[in-house]
């Protein structure tokens, strides 16, 4: 990869970045960002998950996760529903306003890091 291509990926990593700050519910945090992240993840291939393994499949201390997925769920971008045979698993799922500014943000991504 030439030098030109390195710099041009790297300023576009960086105004994805801003775009990020700006838009997604991460309030500069990694862990927030990558609760997002995973989340888009399971909505996009059409997975379910429960609050117990989105919770241990990320790298961070359940303390910290809890604040910003309590933090989503207070400001209406996640929403709990209950498994229909067992009442004691909670899944989790993004809600429209999630959703739309996720396929923003994709959208965005794609436009930024299309590098030709």
């Amino acid at each position: 990869m030439s030098k030109e291509n390195s710099y041009v990926i790297i300023e576009a990593i960086f105004n994805l970045n801003q775009w990020v700050k700006e838009n997604l519910p991460i309030e500069s945090s990694l862990i927030a960002y990558d609760l997002v992240l995973l989340l888009s993840i399971h909505s996009y291939s059409k997975n379910q998950i429960s609050v117990k393994n989105l919770f241990s499949s990320l790298p961070h201390s359940p303390t910290a996760i809890r604040r910003h997925y309590q933090r989503l769920i207070n400001e209406g971008w996640i929403e709990h529903y209950q498994d229909t045979k067992d009442k004691r698993i909670k899944y989790v799922r993004p809600t429209k306003k999630f959703i739309l500014t996720i396929n923003v943000y994709n959208s965005h991504a794609n436009k930024l890091l299309s590098i030709q």
